[in-house]
């Protein structure tokens, strides 16, 4: 590894703004951000990468030996000063043990607020299998896919992303690490973003972003039983979280 390229992962639960993330920070001169390079359907390098020579090995070599996997991509900062990917849910557990527990490894915890809303964009996607979207903001936006909502569904999906943010952070803190929360709905602001500049040691710079939100409508245009859903909620917060 170049002994001036620093670590970092991004964890996040899908359908969380992760993929936005990695795109502002491979907008920063100094960082090389991959995307999900443990996904089980493929390799998910930068984007500037992807019609590249650049190879890491195939998934069955990465499968089979993930730590060794991790080292080849740390040694390729491609000449930048910060190295990172992002990693949802309990991708290949055993380079998630490799991360969590190495301390000169910076931990990004990013999260959306919207338990709703998270759950409604993993039902499209998943409906679509479409799950990144890099279109020019001139080229009309994916049409609106409207979904019948599953309660039982819904609260299933809250409880596995509770779970998950449960661990990874009491790991980190039970280790003496910290770490870096973020939030989905403050990514684009300034003080969000020098917030994780700062966490990962660099000067404040403006950060872009390219890659394309795929269901920027409200619920009530998306979920085709949301007034029958507004009814059945008991919760205060997720009603609010319905009509935001």
């Amino acid at each position: 590894m170049s002994e001036h390229a620093e670590r970092f992962v991004i964890l996040a639960a899908p359908r969380s703004g992760s993929n936005m993330l990695c795109t502002m920070f491979n907008s920063h001169p100094d960082v090389l951000c991959h995307h999900e390079i443990f996904n089980p359907r493929g390799i998910f390098y930068a984007l500037e990468l992807r019609n590249s020579e650049f190879n890491l090995g195939s998934m069955a070599e990465r499968d089979r030996r993930p730590l060794a996997f991790l080292e080849r991509l740390w040694k390729q900062p491609l000449g930048h000063s910060q190295i990172g990917f992002k990693m949802t849910h309990w991708q290949n557990p055993e380079a998630l043990d490799a991360l969590l527990g190495d301390p000169d490894i910076k931990k990004i915890v990013l999260r959306r607020n919207n338990r709703i809303k998270t759950h409604v964009s993993r039902v499209i996607a998943e409906h679509r299998d479409i799950w990144e979207d890099y279109s020019n903001d001139d080229e009309p936006g994916l049409p609106i896919n409207r979904i019948t909502l599953d309660l039982d569904e819904l609260y299933k999906d809250i409880d596995l992303n509770n779970r998950y943010y449960e661990e990874i952070c009491s790991r980190i803190t039970a280790a003496g690490q910290t770490y870096c929360f973020l939030e989905y709905e403050a990514l684009t602001s300034a003080a969000s973003q020098q917030k994780a500049l700062r966490f990962l040691g660099l000067d404040n710079h403006p950060l872009q972003v390219t890659s394309r939100k795929q269901n920027p409508d409200d619920l009530q245009l998306l979920v085709k039983n949301f007034d029958q859903i507004a009814m059945q909620l008991d919760d205060a917060r997720l009603a609010k979280e319905l009509r935001a």
